[in-house]
């Protein structure tokens, strides 16, 4: 199949992906709404119930042999994920065929083999660094987040952490923080978001867009359609 058309697939997919998300998900990513309550499965059971949100999550974890992280194999261990959705990796797997397009004009050596057509595509190793960069070996919600910043200095060439907390991740560490809005003329009486960033002097701030998704082997804190794993 040529990259036009894979690319062209990918786009329909990820179209179908964002008109189900908005009709037919519980959760209001675009708002940052919180995400409904309490659910009585683990995080990998609970994945498998929201096909329409996580089903290429799903692949993405047992194409990185993660699965034990989700399912309670490992016993008594709980996490928290900063989980990234179907129509984000559809997104990034449309940016890497665009990038191999983009190569083979200038005539640089790419093989057909190197376009990602489906999850499975995407190298093990790929996969597994993504989601180690998104998993915090232990649990923690909204509310366990203390109020923070983290702004560019003036000069725009790195950021600078006040307050929050700062989390160890399966790989690297995340600086996490809450902001409150202001709400009827009153300072930070309004609705609370979270926010992640790498701890990277040049990484930028990502808004969580639905939070608190609790499930018996941890924490699910859903990243929203813009975030990029690219640049993370």
């Amino acid at each position: 199949m040529a990259s036009s058309t894979i690319i062209n697939t990918l786009k329909g997919v990820a179209l179908l992906l964002l008109i189900n998300l908005c009709s037919c998900t519980d959760y209001n990513y675009i708002d940052g709404g919180l995400a409904k309550g309490i659910h009585d499965c683990t995080m990998w059971e609970y994945f498998e119930r929201q096909t329409v949100d996580w089903d290429s999550t799903r692949l993405m974890i047992e194409q990185a042999g993660m699965k034990s992280y989700f399912d309670g194999s490992r016993q008594n261990e709980q996490i928290t994920f900063f989980g990234i959705t179907d129509l984000v990796i559809v997104r990034y797997m449309l940016g890497h065929n665009r990038q191999l397009d983009e190569n083979k004009e200038k005539g640089l050596p790419v093989e057909e083999s190197d376009y990602w057509h489906k999850v499975k595509d995407i190298p093990a190793s790929t996969c597994k660094s993504i989601l180690e960069k998104m998993i915090i070996p232990q649990r923690f919600m909204l509310k366990d987040v203390p109020a923070g910043t983290h702004l560019k200095t003036s000069d725009g060439s790195l950021y600078i952490e006040d307050r929050g907390t700062v989390h160890p991740a399966l790989e690297g560490e995340l600086f996490v923080w809450m902001e409150a809005g202001d709400y009827g003329g009153v300072q930070d009486a309004g609705e609370k978001g979270l926010y992640i960033a790498r701890r990277l002097n040049t990484s930028g701030n990502w808004r969580i867009a639905s939070t608190d998704i609790q499930t018996n082997t941890g924490v699910v804190h859903s990243m929203g359609y813009d975030f990029s794993i690219e640049n993370f």
